[in-house]
């Protein structure tokens, strides 16, 4: 398996994304979390997630659609341990990607705005849908799917790492891995800057995620602005 990643806290002062891996054997998990800004310790509940999610991996390493919901659902009871009874942690939250591949197959499952992307034969072949009010007015045609990178509803999240009641991941089918497939998680301050086009350009160009991601974040400080946000990517090339 390659893969590299990067995590980086941009414009800010503080990093409240992580990312975390855990392999057994030839099956690997990538996890991805952004810790809400908007909440209290962001930093440690993406932390958190990741942690818990690698761990409940590594307890019962599979790649099925039951097994990644069930990495998620116990990142987001061990996030409700932690918040218990702590004033200082009582809404914090974060968003969550995770893949999980040998190589020859693969399952993903999210919450929140951070992103996968999958790559087939050179070009995308499907994205997470972001759980935020951006994403639906893009959904209701009220905006174009470019415009959610611009959109001051692109941060209001509708769903994440927040709390058994209202645990509803994504999960992806188990899908088969063709040669040359590639994917990428990445957080919203990642794409933001980085778009479609870049990532198949630049992934056409690359030998190596290594280089992939460099390419990439090439583009990304091309276009950052001051104060951007926390960044953050994993490029596996299976």
């Amino acid at each position: 398996m390659r893969a590299v990643s990067i995590t980086n806290r941009g414009g800010r002062e503080n990093n409240e994304d992580f990312v975390q891996s855990a392999h057994s054997g030839d099956i690997w998990c990538f996890a991805l979390c952004d810790g809400l800004g908007g909440q209290l310790c962001g930093e440690v509940a993406s932390e958190s997630v990741c942690g818990s999610v690698c761990g409940a991996f590594s307890e019962n390493p599979e790649i099925s659609e039951e097994s990644v919901y069930a990495y998620l659902e116990k990142a987001v009871r061990t996030l409700e341990d932690e918040r218990d009874g702590r004033d200082d942690r009582y809404n914090m939250s974060s968003t969550a990607v995770v893949l999980v591949t040998d190589g020859r197959m693969a399952v993903w499952a999210h919450l929140g705005d951070s992103r996968l992307y999958r790559l087939s034969e050179g070009k995308i072949a499907s994205i997470t849908d972001d759980h935020s009010v951006a994403f639906l007015e893009y959904k209701d045609g009220f905006i174009t799917y470019d415009d959610i990178r611009r959109s001051p509803n692109q941060n209001k999240l509708v769903k994440c790492v927040y709390d058994a009641e209202h645990f509803l991941p994504d999960v992806s089918a188990v899908t088969e891995v063709d040669a040359g497939d590639a994917f990428l998680l990445c957080t919203d301050g990642f794409w933001e800057y980085v778009d479609e086009k870049c990532i198949e350009e630049t992934f056409a160009d690359s030998d190596s995620p290594k280089e992939w991601l460099e390419k990439m974040l090439e583009e990304l400080h091309s276009n950052e602005s001051k104060n951007n946000d926390n960044y953050s990517a994993i490029a596996v090339m299976p």
